[in-house]
């Protein structure tokens, strides 16, 4: 931390690794017009922090070029690919079956296999009596993250942590594109609002009108991981 003055046009600056990060301002003098009013207001807020300036550098006919501001902090990191907390949320979730079952609520339609897989994702086409083995169940649930992760990274428009983008791709594997797109929980997102929007997790507990433990468990997950909680305790 250091000070750098210009001789002929007083420049005074705050250094933080090479960069400016406050300087002294001046404005033409009110009764003089050749003199110049530097505002040194700004300099006992320098002194009273915890790492004060404790030298000044002075550079004098040196050729010395003017120190750059402080570049902006680089926006929050941007996912595309669902990390490895997400795969486990869905993986725990959705189970794996390595024999076409009929869906629990209905006893036929959609048939499912894999972790959560139905037809409507793509290939393979479900059918009874169909069987895979696991490395085919973790291939098929590969194709199908791709789906969700671009879905998910076409619907969202503000930057996302790596926990945030899994917390709603694992989302919405479970509910799907259409009720990602529509949902106060996007909406939220993309408008800054990260606390509210992960409040809204909880509202997508419904199966038929009721209200499953396990989607219960599923979105406290889910919640936990966007805010980058403890979310295994939800398993």
């Amino acid at each position: 931390m250091g000070t750098w003055i210009k001789e002929t046009d007083i420049a005074i600056y705050l250094m933080q690794g090479g960069y400016w990060i406050s300087r002294i301002t001046k404005y033409p003098s009110n009764t003089n017009p050749k003199e110049q009013v530097v505002n040194i207001g700004s300099i006992k807020t320098w002194f009273l922090r915890d790492d004060y300036p404790r030298a000044m550098t002075v550079s004098i006919g040196t050729g010395t070029p003017e120190p750059q501001p402080m570049p902006p902090p680089p926006p929050p990191p941007s996912s595309s690919v669902i990390n490895a907390a997400g795969v486990e949320i869905i993986k725990a979730f959705e189970g794996l079956g390595l024999s076409a079952y009929p869906d629990p609520g209905t006893g036929g339609e959609p048939w499912t296999i894999g972790y959560g897989h139905t037809s409507a994702a793509g290939p393979p086409q479900v059918h009874p009596g169909l069987t895979i083995t696991r490395s085919e169940a973790e291939a098929i649930l590969k194709r199908d993250l791709a789906q969700y992760e671009k879905a998910v990274a076409n619907a969202v428009t503000r930057p996302l942590t790596g926990n945030q983008f899994s917390a709603l791709v694992s989302f919405t594997f479970n509910v799907g594109a259409a009720n990602l797109q529509s949902s106060t929980l996007l909406k939220k997102h993309n408008a800054g609002d990260a606390a509210g929007a992960a409040e809204e997790f909880g509202r997508w507990v419904y199966a038929g009108g009721d209200v499953m433990p396990g989607l219960v468990r599923r979105r406290r997950a889910e919640q936990a991981l966007y805010r980058s909680e403890n979310w295994r305790q939800f398993l």
